[in-house]
């Protein structure tokens, strides 16, 4: 029997747990065919069962809060080789790994999981706004001539235009989501863990938002072109996959709020609920969220 574990790490609102609730659907329901099954489980599924009961019915799926660590195992069969995979998704929050990015301190509980990491989820999701912009995007904002003259009243007060204070008011989460996760990606590498992944799959969540016809990749590399060059660089020791996933199929409200406009009602429309899911990248199976699973173990023929 295989024991792999593969570590989720992504930021907040970044499609983590919404996943994981869609993939326990799918190989609990066998409403789908999928590459890896449902394995031998024991203990508490507890969690599970509530966000994928959130998942099916349309709602949002609650995210972990700030001081949680859920811990989310699912067990997989490769039938083809009869391996099983002991997968744990330890969700942290992305507070979590904002706190990282800020102190540089990780916590001893988090630090034993990535020790035991082999396979990386890294998520990034296709809704969050570009964050970030280069010195020639400043530039082209600029406008072709300065004023010669400024008004009194336009005049910026010493103390709101002095970069000292500037810094003392910087906030991990305004940083741009890409320099944060190469960030905590080259921090695995270095002490105290000195410990890389494996391999890395790449999910581009809410894909359905992401304009049409373009590729998981070029997605990637157009949105988060240092992202891209960090994995591009690193690819020949830790080889990497990019792949578009929608694990809800749209929009959808809290289910305190239900009548806040979405997708809902044309969802449930479904008759198959995994249906809703959309995969895309490497030649996965339209709805097949076990896919980059089996390539993370090394499974895939």
């Amino acid at each position: 029997m295989a024991d792999v574990q593969h570590m989720v790490m992504g930021l907040q609102s970044s499609g983590k747990t919404t996943f994981a609730a869609a993939l326990w659907y799918l190989v609990d329901s066998r409403e789908i065919d999928t590459v890896l099954s449902k394995g031998r489980h024991n203990g508490d599924f507890q969690y599970l069962e509530t966000i994928s009961s959130s998942w099916a019915a349309g709602w949002q799926v609650p995210r972990t809060s700030s001081d949680s660590l859920e811990p989310i195992r699912i067990n997989l069969l490769h039938s083809q080789s009869n391996e099983e995979i002991d997968l744990h998704f330890v969700d942290l929050s992305g507070e979590a790994f904002e706190k990282i990015f800020a102190t540089r301190m990780i916590e001893e509980k988090i630090k034993s999981l990535f020790s035991s990491m082999q396979g990386l989820l890294l998520f990034v999701t296709a809704i969050r706004k570009k964050d970030d912009l280069s010195i020639l995007d400043v530039g082209l904002a600029m406008p072709d001539e300065m004023p010669s003259e400024v008004d009194d009243d336009e005049i910026v007060p010493a103390a709101e235009s002095d970069p000292i204070q500037k810094l003392s008011e910087f906030s991990p989460s305004s940083s741009p989501q890409q320099v944060q996760l190469v960030d905590l990606l080259g921090a695995l590498a270095d002490a105290p863990l000195f410990k890389q992944p494996s391999r890395i799959a790449v999910i581009i969540s809410a894909w359905d938002k992401a304009p049409p016809q373009t590729e998981p990749e070029q997605w990637l590399k157009t949105r988060m072109p240092l992202l891209y060059q960090y994995l591009r660089n690193q690819q020949l020791e830790i080889p990497f996959r990019v792949y578009g996933v929608s694990a809800q199929g749209g929009s959808v409200p809290k289910k305190e709020q239900p009548n806040v406009p979405s997708d809902r009602a044309e969802l449930l429309k479904v008759k198959i609920a995994g249906e809703r899911i959309k995969v895309v990248g490497h030649d996965a199976a339209n709805h097949d969220l076990s896919h980059p699973i089996r390539w993370l173990s090394g499974l895939e023929s």
